[in-house]
């Protein structure tokens, strides 16, 4: 029976200070989002730097490409492959053909 009365005097008691409740409410659901927006704040900034290193590993692969291209794209390295392994050679005077338009 005592334990009834006490039940309904917390309640009672609890319902006449719901604006403290609210408050209360209130300061845990600020305190909770403010914890969920750091967390979600540090995964982005990580996932951000992980982007960045990606981003500088892909611009180093393409500066060694280009100089790749670069080098493998030389007039005398194709004269060079042309001459060993195509066996071309350079026309001299009479070998030219020169095509006239119509």
């Amino acid at each position: 029976m005592s334990a009834i009365k006490l039940n309904r005097l917390i309640v009672s008691d609890i319902w006449q200070h719901k604006f403290l409740l609210v408050l209360i409410l209130c300061c845990l659901g600020s305190a909770l989002a403010v914890v969920e927006f750091t967390h979600m704040n540090r995964q982005l900034t990580m996932y951000e730097d992980k982007i960045l290193q990606q981003r500088d590993t892909l611009e180093m692969e393409w500066r060694n490409l280009l100089l790749e291209q670069r080098a493998l794209s030389e007039h005398s390295r194709v004269e060079e492959l042309a001459a060993t392994k195509l066996n071309m050679v350079r026309p001299s005077g009479p070998q030219d053909v020169v095509v006239q338009e119509p």
